[in-house]
This record gives structure tokens, sequence and C-alpha cells, in this order.
């Protein structure tokens, strides 16, 4: 499929035009590529940049790009870092990392790769298939297609560097234009929050004297240094806040007196690749949705580099938005389904923005009062907060982001038949499902894997399942078929005769994982994006039909009966 296919509705030239092309946008696409929706994706710049200030893939968008067949090359391509130094003034106090508690992801180290391979990646998936990023092209402006209906759908006025003027109407445009986004801009979204005081600066380079294979945290009364281990284009990424004052541009020689200042002379700065100026922000779109129009990345929050959150936040962004997106332009979408990306994603993106503007200040904050935290409570606990797996693992599963979820969404449900939250086991309607290794077809791969195809997977777990429990799925949401797979789990054994078309739990670590027992049925719808969408025990399979009927039914009608 080309990029430029039309809309299988006339009123549309095409259903998605995505605005911008830096990683959210291109992730947005090739989740739209993998269901078959058509869409166009425009950016301003002529060429991909090759400086960033995102610097790392976090484990839950490793797994959320496993779809798209480019996680593995992602991981070779990058440097995982397995432990923090923190320097402190009179200590180094070491953070181990390689046992941080996400034994339940294939991915279990922050990974540091340059933003710009990320794009590489993703921009290599397209156009294998075809996709071409429009390049040299600019939003002028956009209109609603209804003024009484916001939600039938826009008409953007773009300009080409080639061609001049061009109106394209588009069911849904998504502004992953970063964050002086024209699409925000035009909708009439406001933007929210404030700049961070002082001035940073961040440069890829070498350094002599830094343990490798570490991230290095530097902190004292004036605020902070990092490294971290970048690979490329340079060993080092150095992130810092320049002198009060200093009008001045960075250049070598003065990050070397930094340097100096934060490590008493023991580091060496050498051959920048490039060093930057700036000033952050900590922001965030009033809303993420005005009818037809959506906001996705920096457009709709914007974060301090610092803790790796804004650039993996996009991208999450776009796979709880693609999908959606994809079925409302084939029919196969309740209102509620497209709208409930606002509902979802904004809570949790502002979870994001608030975990790191605590990290910032207790980073960066100069005040006498504020940086206490830092210059004496630090310390005094971080010897003793590095030796609690407990901690670690708590504060590391939500940098990962394997920690997000969509508990309290109306489009997450959990069956009359299960026991309250608080009496069960495992993840609940709305967690990311958890990862392990299985046995399918006498081959070992990973429960990730096997749900990597679009769509929604219906998984039936333990014993007793009625052997037509399958076809009478299938029967029941016929319109889904090519979006749909119904698939057993069960505890089984290497030795013992297995069904084939069972997905063989043989370590019982999914089941353990998932909270299920080998006595009792139970079902899991797992949404496109990864996450449970509906669970209840037993073997009636009408609440999940119902569940499905509910979120991808337009209009009023309950193919229920049909169970």
């Amino acid at each position: 499929m080309a990029a430029q296919q039309h809309s299988a509705d006339s009123t549309y030239d095409v259903d998605v035009l995505i605005v911008g092309a830096g990683p959210t946008g291109l992730a947005l696409a090739a989740q739209l590529e993998s269901f078959g929706t058509s869409f166009r994706i425009i950016d301003r710049s002529l060429t991909r940049s090759e400086q960033s200030r995102a610097l790392a893939l976090q484990p839950r968008t490793l797994e959320a790009l496993r779809p798209f067949g480019i996680s593995s090359a992602l991981t070779a391509a990058g440097h995982s870092a397995r432990g923090l130094l923190l320097h402190l003034p009179d200590q180094t106090v070491p953070v181990d990392l390689s046992d941080a508690g996400i034994e339940d992801s294939e991915f279990q180290h922050l990974l540091f790769l340059s933003q710009a391979e990320t794009e590489h990646a993703l921009a290599a998936h397209l156009s294998g298939r075809g996709i071409r990023v429009e390049r040299g092209v600019e939003l002028q402006d956009l209109e609603f297609l209804d003024t009484e209906d916001p939600f039938a759908g826009v008409e953007a006025k773009i300009q080409r560097m080639d061609r001049g003027i061009e109106r394209i109407r588009a069911r849904y445009i998504v502004g992953a234009d970063g964050a002086h986004s024209t699409v925000r801009s035009k909708a009439g979204m406001d933007w929210r929050g404030s700049g961070y005081p002082g001035t940073y600066v961040l440069a890829d380079l070498e350094v002599d004297g830094a343990e490798p294979g570490h991230m290095h945290a530097y902190l004292n009364e004036d605020g902070f240094m990092f490294l971290f281990p970048l690979g490329r284009p340079a060993t080092w990424r150095l992130i810092a806040i320049k002198e009060d004052g200093d009008p001045a541009q960075a250049t070598l020689e003065s990050l070397q007196k930094t340097a100096d200042k934060f490590s008493g002379g023991a580091l060496t700065l050498r051959d920048p690749q490039w060093i930057s100026d700036f000033k952050l922000s900590h922001r965030m779109a009033e809303y993420f949705q005005n009818g037809s129009v959506f906001l996705a990345g920096d457009a709709a929050h914007l974060h301090s580099p610092v803790a790796a959150q804004g650039m993996n936040a996009g991208i999450q962004d776009a796979l709880n938005l693609g999908w959606k997106l994809s079925l409302g332009a084939r029919g196969l979408a309740s209102e509620e389904l497209v709208d409930s990306y606002d509902a979802e994603r904004r809570p949790a993106d502002k979870d994001i923005l608030q975990f790191t503007d605590r990290i910032f200040r207790l980073a960066s904050s100069k005040n006498g009062l504020l940086k206490l935290p830092r210059t004496k409570l630090l310390p005094t606990l971080a010897p003793k907060a590095s030796g609690s797996k407990s901690l670690r693992s708590r504060l590391f599963r939500t940098a990962s982001q394997l920690d997000t979820q969509y508990r309290g969404s109306d489009m997450v449900d959990t069956g009359d038949s299960r026991l309250p939250a608080f009496l069960t086991a495992g993840p609940k309607a709305g967690d990311r499902l958890p990862d392990a290794v299985v046995l399918e077809h006498g081959r070992e791969r990973r429960l990730h894997e096997i749900l990597a195809t679009p769509g929604f997977h219906i998984l039936l777990c333990g014993p007793g399942w009625p052997a037509d429990t399958q076809l009478r799925i299938h029967d029941a949401l016929g319109r889904l078929s090519p979006w749909l797979s119904v698939q057993r789990l069960n505890v089984g054994s290497r030795l013992a005769a297995a069904d084939p078309s069972e997905i063989q739990d043989v370590s019982g670590l999914a089941f353990e994982r998932l909270g299920l027992s080998v006595r009792r049925p139970e079902i899991l719808v797992v949404r496109p994006d990864g996450h449970i969408g509906f669970r209840s025990q037993g073997t009636d399979v009408t609440g999940a039909v119902q569940y499905l009927d509910r979120l991808t039914t337009p209009a009023a009608g309950n193919l229920a009966a049909a169970v």
C-alpha cells in the first residue's frame, strides 16, 4: 500500500494526514500501514535531522515497536546501561540496574540510541512497504469540513516546495509536529506550562575518565551534569546546566570547565560531534483531541530530556491512537473508542510529565530549600536506597513505562464472574500484558511475538473450553475477522503430547505473570496496543463478545446474541 492511497470514502482524499515525521509520526504511520489504512505523512524539513535531544528507548517502547520488526535491530545498534554511578561531592554510589525487576519483558534495560537512529529504522521499515515521507511540505492552515460537526473531518492547506499549494481532505489529522505545533495552533488547542529557569547544554563527544557501560550523574550545590553512553555519533551524551549569566555559546573549553567543576578534574572532554545550548520547558496541551484533530508526542506534551521519557511517551501516544483511527476509518470503531485516546493518554502523559518534572527539579534547583534534597538528603539516603531491589524495581518500572495503565478507561472492562481486583493476582483490565517464553507448534517464542499481528487477540486460558469456542467467537464477530485472533493458552509439558493449536506455557511463568490458575478457565482480550481490554473467569464468552461489540460497532446493535 502506498501512503498516498485514497480513502475508501469518496468524501476524503485520505483517511489520516500525519503532520510531522519524527519518531511519533513515523510510529503512527507504521501502525496505520499495518492495518491497511490510507494516510499521508508530511514534514516541512527537507531531510531527517541527525541531531536530537532524545537519546534512549525504554523497554515498553521496544515492545511496542516489535510488530514492525525493528526492535531487534534497534537493540543491536544501541548500548544498554546496566548501572548508574551517582557522583556526589564526598562519595560515589553505584546503583545496579541489572536486577531491576522487569523479567516480564524481553527488553530488560534502558537502551541508549540516538533519536536519529530510531527515526532511520522506522523510515526504512516504511520505505520497504512503499511508504514515502513527503518532505519540504508545510501545513499552512486547516478547517473543519462541517463547522457544526468537528468530527466530520478536516481540509488541510499545505505548501509544497515543489508544487505550490495543495488541499487535502482527511477524515482525521494528527499533529506530531513538535513543541511549536502548527496543528495545535490552528485547531485552537491551548498549550499550558512554563519554562525552567536557566540554560542547559547538550553535547555528543568523547570523555576520558568515565567508566564505560554506565550512566553517570554528577550532583552538587551548583546543579547537575549527566553522562549517558550513547555510542553514536559519539561515545557519550553530556547534559549539564550552564553557569548563571553566561550568555556565550557553549564550547568544548566551557564544557571542560563544567566537567572539572562537577568531577574534580577527573574527566577530559574531546572530539565533540555536536554542542547545543537550549532552554527547557514542561508543557502539556489542554486536550489531545478537538473533533477530528489529534495531538501526539511533543505537540501534546513537552518534557525535560533527563529521564528519557518524552520520545518514548510520544511513540506510546502513536500506538494508542493508530489502531483506533484505523478501525474508525473502516467503520469498525464506536465514537467512544476513537475519542478514548485523550481520556487514556492525557492522564498517562500527565503522570510522566510530573515524574520528569520532579527528577529535573531535584537535580537542577538552586533555591536554598529546594536543593536540600539533593545536597543534604541524597548523600545520606542514596547508599541505602541503592541496596533496595524493590525500590530500584519500582523506580525502573515507572521509568521504563511498563507500568503505564488505563484501568480507569471506559475502553476496558472486567467480567461479572471475576473477583474484585483487590482479591485477584496478575494484571487488571487496562494493564500491559506481561511477556513470557512459551511453546507454539513445538517452538519457543515470546508471547508478545505471537500476539504482534495487528488487531485484537483473545486468549482462552486454562482447562475446560468447549471445542467449538473459537468458531463461535469468530461467527459472532465476523466483521472483525481480519483483525481478530482466538488462541488457547494452557500449561503444558515438553514430554506430553500437546494440542498443536494451543500455546503451551511450559515454564508456568506466563500463567504466573498473568495471575491465571491451571484449574480455572479464564478469557483475556488483548487490545492492539498490547493492553488487556477485558478479562473474565469461566468459559462463557458472552462478556468478551459484548466488550468487542461495544468497542467496534458504531451504530446501535449487539452481536453477542449470535454466540
